[in-house]
């Protein structure tokens, strides 16, 4: 199964079309597969003088096992409900402008061809790659607590400011 990302837009999952910022249960309808809500409420107030305002709400569908026993995405809403992330760790190719990233490829030759089409990347921390100008960010293997360099995550967002401040 492929997921063809849109830049701007979304992405397209299992010939369906699912746009930022389009309501949860809009987006549960398209997708019509099985996922489990994972809703919380991370405390940091403690570090902000117990401002309980600081708390993140996270919001997040969860969906693993839908073509293979090892593919594993998450869909991020924001605290109205709208869809504003997509996170995928494995068992899906992502198409992008002709390009297609397969986990466990070697990342720098996924960097290396979006740096032919004029696509430049900052290096956040070792292994971990921003693409700006895409609102992606990739990762390997080995930064996210494996071994190697292979593509091993995948995120993309509509909004990317919360990752260049």
């Amino acid at each position: 199964m492929d997921i063809e990302y849109l830049p701007n837009k979304g992405f397209i999952l299992n010939s369906v079309e699912i746009q930022w910022n389009e309501e949860r249960n809009s987006v549960r309808e398209k997708i019509r597969k099985k996922y489990k809500e994972d809703d919380k409420t991370i405390d940091v107030a403690q570090f902000f003088d117990g401002d309980e305002s600081m708390n993140i709400h996270q919001k997040r569908d969860v969906y693993e096992n839908q073509k293979s026993e090892n593919d594993l995405l998450f869909l991020n809403y924001d605290k109205d409900g709208k869809l504003r992330d997509l996170e995928v760790h494995s068992g899906f190719d992502i198409l992008i402008d002709n390009i297609r990233l397969n986990f466990g490829n070697e990342i720098l030759d996924v960097i290396n061809k979006f740096n032919e089409k004029g696509i430049q990347h900052i290096e956040t921390e070792k292994g971990n790659y921003l693409l700006a100008k895409l609102k992606i960010t990739i990762a390997n293997s080995k930064s996210m607590g494996g071994n190697g360099n292979g593509l091993s995550y995948f995120y993309a967002t509509s909004d990317i400011s919360h990752l260049t401040e």
